[in-house]
């Protein structure tokens, strides 16, 4: 299937973005943890073992743990990223999906989903201002851009009429050199920057995949399952960065569902649901072992598809299962 002209786009932002992160990872300052006696070291077991809180670690014992904390994130960013949570929950909203296929945390995220331009039209593209992504391997959430100060055409315009008339105090005087100030600051900020650049990109990505799921058909109040997100993005061709890491931790099938036969749109009005379960379930209960072929066809259904009924689990149980007869299969002709 041809990937669609948002996919594409998608994809060549996705590649810029990992470019930016191995670049900025590369700069990083090395973590070097210090050695710490065995009366830190036992403080430190009693914080991991929840016997004592963060706020009742000594100063040592909690520099040991946080450089320990950021040296284990930059081995594994998305572990310790809001998506493990994220993958657990039943459902999403169509705006928190189109974030997290995006690698971006819904949560907290400071953002507009359009903006009206200096003619006053209407904008439906995003911005993120602040927020975090799954791959960052540092904790730049709260780091200042340059947006957080920036003057509008506005502002500077009442500024000056103000100005004009002698009627601008002396604090707004000092609240807009401030602003100016720290604009020239953070825009020589190397981190700060990059966050910038990284959140622009990733909000160009989102206002692809917003794109193309709103030229659907789509009730924008239904909540969906995580994995129907991400068959919809990849059947399309969106490439959808942490996929991979979700199916090798087990949150997603490990076969690509939407990419790979048999082939069924999890979009298209003629979706067959149940069909789809019922053939990835069979596909499960062949290549395993231990148990009858319904049992392990039940135990997947139930892990996999746990918002689904219980009539529809049997039907698929019933659909799936090649051994009616029951009892121990055959053996030889």
């Amino acid at each position: 299937m041809k990937a669609a002209r948002d996919a594409i786009f998608f994809n060549d932002k996705l590649r810029v973005v990992n470019e930016l992160q191995e670049k900025y990872a590369q700069s990083e300052p090395a973590i070097v943890n210090v050695e710490i006696n065995d009366d830190l070291k036992k403080e430190v077991q009693q914080f991991k073992s929840y016997a004592i809180d963060q706020e009742q670690l000594s100063a040592d014992a909690w520099r040991w743990v946080f450089l320990e904390s950021l040296a284990e994130r930059r081995k594994n960013p998305i572990f310790y990223s809001d998506l493990p949570q994220l993958l657990d929950q039943e459902t999403w909203a169509p705006p928190d999906g189109m974030l997290i296929l995006a690698g971006v945390a819904p949560r907290a995220a400071v953002m507009e989903w359009s903006y009206r331009n200096f003619m006053g039209a209407e904008i439906d593209t995003p911005r993120i201002k602040h927020a975090n992504w799954f791959t960052c391997t540092s904790d730049l959430y709260t780091l200042p851009v340059v947006d957080d100060f920036k003057v509008s055409a506005d502002e500077l315009r009442e500024w000056s009429r103000k100005s004009e008339k002698g009627e601008i105090t002396l604090e707004e005087n000092r609240a807009l050199d401030h602003r100016l100030s720290e604009e020239v600051r953070w825009a020589e900020d190397k981190s700060s920057n990059y966050k910038s650049e990284v959140l622009r990109l990733r909000a160009e990505m989102v206002g692809a995949l917003k794109r193309r799921w709103d030229s659907g058909e789509h009730d924008p109040s239904q909540r969906r399952a995580p994995a129907f997100f991400v068959r919809w993005a990849e059947s399309r061709g969106f490439e959808v960065e942490w996929a991979a890491w979700a199916r090798e931790q087990g949150f997603l099938e490990r076969d690509a569902p939407a990419t790979e036969p048999p082939y069924f749109d999890a979009d298209s009005e003629d979706y067959p649901e149940l069909l789809h379960i019922a053939v990835r379930a069979w596909d499960h209960a062949r290549k395993g072992a231990g148990g009858t072929p319904k049992k392990r066809i039940t135990a997947f259904v139930a892990a996999r598809y746990p918002h689904i009924s219980d009539g529809a689990k049997d039907a698929i149980s019933l659909i799936a299962n090649w051994q009616k007869s029951g009892g121990r299969p055959r053996m030889g002709g």
